[in-house]
């Protein structure tokens, strides 16, 4: 097995490229600072879209699209706040601080949780996060190395015209494209605002336990329709 490449060779690399986001593997980035996985996720007006991640990383997603179900975790405060959230073991960490997100992301493989700011200056993008299935906090080291991360991806983004993947000609990619389609279907179907059938979305997922993705797919297709979305 390979040694995981240094992080900063991984930025020297991409600061020479045109591809953006794209010229960081997520996967390589993790082994990088001795994590399972890392993802990146913007604000939007419906809370935070995951624009980064390993394809591979199915535990990753999960764990932000929980946060974007529940409205709550670590990367929607530290997006919110531009401060950093550190949880170096979930399994200790009070039930009170996130009520619903705590008990739903303990089924799943993830101990610690790191999620860093994206911002410049006032300006704040959105989040950086990292997860382990082991507990235990970052070494100097390695928060120093993630924070270089997290300053890098932001340069990336932020431009003069606003936020996107500078280095390449497409939009940015849409993790929940799908979501945001079923909500604009069940607002005309039901002829109530956008924000009411997004609420829609996420009560169904979460009182049926469906991850939204799989919900969203639902609706598009016909199989449901939330006129009551908990039924």
């Amino acid at each position: 097995m390979s040694e995981p490449a240094d992080l900063a060779a991984l930025l020297a690399a991409a600061s020479r490229s045109t591809e953006g986001l794209a010229a960081l593997a997520p996967a390589k980035c993790a082994a990088a600072l001795a994590l399972d996985g890392l993802t990146i996720s913007l604000s939007n007006h419906s809370g935070l879209e995951l624009v980064w991640s390993d394809p591979a990383d199915a535990t990753g997603t999960t764990v932000e699209d929980l946060q974007y179900t529940l409205g709550e975790g670590p990367s929607l405060d530290a997006a919110r706040t531009g401060q950093s959230v550190v949880l170096p073991d979930l399994h200790t960490t009070p039930d009170e601080r996130w009520p619903v997100f705590l008990p739903a992301v303990r089924d799943h493989p993830v101990r610690a949780i790191f999620a860093l700011p994206l911002h410049l200056g006032v300006i704040r993008l959105g989040a950086l996060t990292g997860r382990r299935s082991s507990p235990g906090p970052l070494t100097r080291a390695q928060m120093t190395d993630a924070l270089a991360l997290a300053e890098a991806a932001t340069l990336i983004l932020l431009t003069p015209d606003g936020v996107r993947d500078i280095g390449s000609d497409n939009p940015l990619p849409l993790h929940r494209a799908l979501i945001h389609q079923a909500a604009g279907a069940l607002s005309y179907r039901l002829d109530v605002p956008v924000d009411e059938a997004l609420a829609r979305l996420r009560a169904y997922a979460y009182t049926n336990d469906r991850p939204i993705l799989d919900v969203a797919h639902d609706v598009i297709h016909h199989h449901l329709h939330l006129d009551n979305a908990t039924r």
